[in-house]
C-alpha cells in the first residue's frame, strides 16, 4: 500500500495515542509538506513541548525516523488494514463536513463504500424481538434503495442489521469503538470478520487500542457523520444510542425514530426523540419516501383461515403459545406448524415460546 507524504505524516502522528486530537491537528498543519521532520521539530522544541509536554516531545523526536514509519505501516499491512486519512481520496466527504473528523480511519474491507450514500440504523443492545425484526425489515428496504447501511457492532439491533445486510448484498459499514485487535464484544468477532469480507469495518483507533467506555459514545459521531440520515430503532432514555441521535441533530442530518407503546423501556428514548422533532416512522416507506424513493407495493399474501386467526389473536400484542392455544381453542402442538409457517412468511417473530407480529401485516 502506497501513501503520499501527507498521508504518512497523519498515520505517524495518529500512532501516538497519548496526543490529544487538537495537538495532532496542530502538529500536522505545522509539519506537513516539510522535509527532515526531526529538524523541524527540534527548531520548534520550546513551542511544541509547552503544548504536549517534554516526554511526548521526546517520543516524537525518537520516532521521527524511517524505521518507525516502516514498523507502523508493516503492522497495518499484516493485519489487512488500509489507513484512510483526511488527505486520502477515499476519505468520505460526509465525514469531513463534521466537527472533529478522525484524522485516520483504519479500514478493513471495501473502502469504496465510504463514498456511497449511507444511512445509519442503530438501536439498543437489549431490544424486543419485534424491534429486531423491524431493524431487519428497514435494513432490507434501505439496501434495496441502493444505500449503504451504517451501524455499530454491538449485540441486538447492530447485529441484526449486519446479518441482514450480509445476507442480502454486503453493503454495510460497521464502526467499531476500539482497535481491530480488541473487538468488543468478543462474541461478535466472527461477525465482524464477515463484515470485513463482504462489506467494510472501520475504526478511528490504531489496531492495538483497547476500547474504553468513553470510546463508544464518541464513536457514534462517526456513524451519524457518515450518513445522510439515522434511524433509531430502539433506545432507552439513557441509552448510548441517544448519542448517535444527538450527533445526527448536531450535524443537521435527518433523524427518524420508531414509536413505542407507553411503558416499553427500550422504546422510551425513541418516543422522546419524536417529541423533540425526529420523524416518526413505522414502515420503511416513510424513510424512502422522505428521500423521494418510490416503493413497489407488496403482493397481497395468501393466508389460510388458521393463519389469519393467529394473526388476529396477536393483533393486540405478543403472547405465549399457551395463551394462543387458549384464544384459538386449539392444542399448542397443533399451532406449532402454523406458527412456523408464519415465521417463514415473515409475519411473526418468536422469542422462546412467545410470539408477536412482525410489523403491520394484519389485514383490515
Amino acid at each position: 500500500m502506497k501513501y503520499t507524504n501527507s498521508e504518512l505524516c497523519l498515520i505517524w502522528l495518529d500512532s501516538f495515542v497519548g496526543l490529544e486530537y487538537k495537538n495532532k491537528r496542530e502538529l500536522y498543519n505545522y509539519i506537513n509538506g516539510k522535509t527532515e521532520i526531526r529538524a523541524v521539530l527540534k527548531d520548534a522544541e520550546k513551542e511544541i513541548s509547552s503544548k504536549i509536554g517534554e516526554n511526548q516531545f521526546q517520543t516524537l523526536m525518537t520516532s521521527a525516523q524511517k524505521e518507525y514509519f516502516s514498523f507502523v505501516l508493516e503492522g497495518l499491512q499484516k493485519r489487512g488494514i488500509k489507513a484512510v486519512t483526511i488527505e486520502s481520496e477515499d476519505y468520505p466527504d460526509q465525514l469531513l463536513q463534521t466537527d472533529f473528523p478522525p484524522l485516520v480511519l483504519y479500514a478493513k474491507g471495501n473502502v469504496d463504500l465510504l463514498n456511497e450514500e449511507c444511512f445509519a440504523i442503530v438501536g439498543a443492545r437489549k431490544s424486543l424481538p419485534l424491534s429486531i425484526s423491524i431493524a431487519e425489515k428497514y435494513t432490507e428496504s434501505i439496501l434495496d434503495a441502493g444505500m449503504v447501511v451504517v451501524t455499530g457492532i454491538a449485540e441486538g439491533i447492530d447485529s441484526a442489521v449486519i446479518e441482514s445486510a450480509l445476507n442480502k448484498n454486503g453493503k454495510v459499514i460497521s464502526v467499531v469503538a476500539g482497535g481491530f485487535d480488541n473487538v468488543y464484544p468478543k462474541s461478535n468477532f466472527a461477525l465482524l470478520e464477515r463484515v470485513c469480507e463482504k462489506g467494510l469495518a472501520i475504526s478511528e483507533h490504531p489496531p492495538e487500542i483497547k476500547p474504553m467506555p468513553y470510546h463508544f459514545p464518541v464513536r457514534n459521531r462517526i456513524i451519524a457523520g457518515l450518513s445522510v440520515g439515522t434511524l433509531i430503532v430502539s433506545a432507552g432514555i439513557k441509552s448510548g444510542t441517544m448519542y448517535t441521535a444527538e450527533y445526527a441533530n448536531d450535524y443537521g442530518r435527518d433523524l427518524f425514530a420508531v414509536p413505542y407503546s407507553v411503558g416499553v423501556l427500550s422504546g422510551a428514548g425513541c418516543n422522546e426523540l419524536i417529541k423533540k422533532g425526529a420523524t416518526l416512522t413505522d414502515t420503511p416507506e416513510d424513510v424512502l419516501g422522505f428521500y423521494g424513493i418510490s416503493v413497489k407495493e407488496k403482493q397481497e399474501l395468501d393466508l389460510t383461515d388458521e393463519e389469519k386467526e393467529i394473526l388476529t389473536a396477536l393483533a393486540d400484542g405478543q403472547k405465549h403459545v399457551e395463551k394462543l392455544a387458549e384464544i384459538t381453542g386449539k392444542r399448542a402442538f397443533l399451532l406449532a406448524p402454523v406458527l412456523s409457517i408464519l415465521e417463514i412468511k415473515g409475519l411473526v417473530v418468536k422469542s422462546g415460546n412467545v410470539y408477536g407480529l412482525n410489523g403491520n401485516y394484519l389485514e383490515a
